[in-house]
């Protein structure tokens, strides 16, 4: 009896593009008084304008504030609800809601919410956008294909996805934590949240793609974690943590094709 390996799979077919960028979003905290809800427009409107942008949420978008939370998610005379908190971001997705590839909880709607009450506020989200197909709790594989380059190019690409874990305070430990997440999954780009610092760096291993071939090859992966848009108070302040690095990483994903006829993956990314 094999034994069960419960990832969740989700494939977009972009082959209308000859490129595409994505955007991760996460980290909202909608609802909590220090969010910079124009920042977040300044991102949406962004991605709705441009015909080959597209997104993937990637947990926290809810401040998600209950009795059983931690002390600074209840502490604010003007507490936005979680129902509120739902309206709220359905409105700000609306304009996106199609460019959505793929999305999951995160920490805030899992242990706040989730936890405490058995509601996955994170699904209902999806569900009133219409694109809960999308949705992987806990994360997933989204695959990708964009438009072939000639006949023979059937090359897609992988992206491992996630909230994040733990607390780190370092760079460094930030970006080990990605580090983690790639050596646990053979793709393309992987992408963490939760540390609320936008940071990118490449991963490099050999390979031998062919039996008849003796050529080694160099294939690159990119980390990518994404920031926050939650302004400094409250716990940040007590437990001494760097403010937040506002916003989000870019990526663009496409291809290339050497003087030999092959073709590559080109992938990039920018803060």
């Amino acid at each position: 009896m094999s034994v069960r390996q419960d990832v969740k799979i989700i494939r977009a077919d972009l082959t209308k593009h000859d490129f595409i960028y994505l955007v991760p979003l996460s980290d909202m905290h909608i609802g909590a008084p220090q969010t910079d809800i124009d920042a977040i427009k300044g991102y949406i409107d962004w991605i709705a304008g441009e015909e080959n942008a597209y997104t993937l949420l990637n947990g926290d978008l809810f401040n998600a504030a209950t009795k059983q939370s931690t002390p600074e998610l209840y502490e604010y005379e003007d507490m936005v609800t979680p129902d509120k908190e739902l309206l709220m971001l359905e409105a700000l997705l609306k304009p996106i809601a199609k460019k959505i590839l793929a999305a999951c909880a995160g920490g805030h709607e899992l242990k706040n919410l989730f936890k405490t009450i058995g509601a996955d506020y994170m699904w209902h989200l999806m569900r009133n956008l219409g694109r809960e197909k999308v949705y992987a709790r806990d994360g997933g594989i989204l695959k990708i294909k964009i438009k072939p380059v000639n006949k023979r190019d059937d090359l897609f690409f992988k992206i491992v996805y996630t909230h994040g874990w733990g607390g780190a305070r370092t760079r460094g430990a930030k970006m080990r934590k990605l580090e983690y997440l790639a050596s646990a999954t053979h793709a393309d780009i992987y992408i963490l949240s939760h540390d609320h610092t936008q940071n990118l760096t490449r991963d490099n291993y050999l390979d031998t793609p062919t039996w008849e071939d003796d050529s080694i090859v160099v294939h690159r992966k990119m980390l990518v974690a994404t920031g926050g848009f939650l302004g400094y108070a409250g716990y940040p302040m007590r437990a001494g943590y760097q403010p937040a690095d506002l916003g989000t990483p870019r990526i663009r994903i496409g291809k290339k094709i050497d003087k030999d006829g092959v073709v590559h993956k080109d992938i990039h990314a920018s803060l």
